[in-house]
């Protein structure tokens, strides 16, 4: 392994307040780079030495913010406990160095989420959130699971949820489910925060995942400042394609829940759908609405 620059990368933490390392991928098709097509990877672990220089600002004592661009997610050792902070880039385009410096300097509060797990170890995958129970009723995150989950994501602020409420415990086919919930603002800066809305389906003639998401909303609030969110999801949005390869809504009861993330879930109820089995005609309704009140 070539370890050649370490040196000056030490008399550069040295010299530092806060350090900030930034590791990631080289895009390149068929073993060109380090991710691409043709470039799958046996590992989760960064390309190279680049776990050791993060390893390296580590010992040093510092604070050290940790910033990866790329393809694919990756474990970050140490990093994961130690760091001060992670920021996750992915592919960010032509202007993502300029918005990955705002985020870091702190002229953007950040409010993405990811879009996948990020698997514990490479034995994990492929994980992902709105998986089955095990036998026995576990869950495979018990055993595998994330420490970043599906729809995770931090900011410099922080967001407190409450009044939390469905209209209609009881719905029929046709009919929509109304989940109203209010975030404030609990930190010293503005920021955004992603109301998230999954449902279990807890009884079903089909395994059925543990949680899927179902519409999410995202709200600027200034600090100490408090708004309600109201979803509306249709019950047609609660089907799944049955045994002869039709997309069905079973009535029974279902588990409403609103997170911060795919397994921060803050609040949840449950309702009950009634009638019968419907098959869903072709135009059903596809997409859950939220409205900032």
């Amino acid at each position: 392994m070539d370890m050649s620059g370490f040196d000056e990368a030490i008399g550069a933490i040295q010299d530092s307040d806060v350090v900030v390392v930034c590791v990631g991928d080289l895009a390149g098709l068929f073993q060109t780079g380090t991710v691409g097509e043709g470039s799958d990877a046996d590992s989760l672990d960064l390309p190279g030495v680049q776990q050791a220089l993060i390893d390296l600002a580590l010992d040093s004592g510092k604070p050290v913010a940790v910033i990866v661009t790329g393809g694919r997610p990756y474990n970050l050792g140490r990093a994961e406990n130690e760091a001060a902070a992670i920021l996750y880039g992915w592919a960010p385009g032509q202007i993502g160095a300029q918005a990955i410096t705002d985020a870091v300097l702190g002229k953007v509060n950040p409010s993405g989420r990811l879009t996948v797990s990020i698997p514990k170890s490479v034995g994990a995958v492929p994980y992902y959130y709105n998986h089955k129970l095990k036998s026995g009723g576990t869950p495979i995150a018990y055993h595998f699971g994330s420490n970043y989950p599906f729809g995770y994501g931090l900011s410099y602020t922080s967001f407190e949820y409450d009044e939390f409420r469905i209209e209609a415990h009881n719905v029929e086919q046709e009919e929509s489910i109304e989940v109203t919930v209010r975030v404030r603002n609990s930190g010293s800066v503005a920021g955004q925060e992603v109301v998230q809305l999954y449902v279990r389906d807890l009884v079903s003639s089909l395994v059925r995942p543990i949680r899927e998401l179902k519409g999410f909303g995202k709200v600027f609030l200034e600090p100490g400042e408090q708004k309600t969110l109201r979803f509306s999801l249709p019950v047609d949005m609660l089907n799944f394609t049955n045994h002869l390869h039709q997309r069905v809504v079973e009535a029974g009861d279902f588990e409403i829940m609103v997170g911060k993330s795919s397994t921060d879930i803050v609040f949840k109820d449950t309702v009950k759908v009634q009638g019968e089995i419907r098959i869903l005609p072709k135009a059903w309704r596809m997409t859950s609405e939220v409205e900032v009140i």
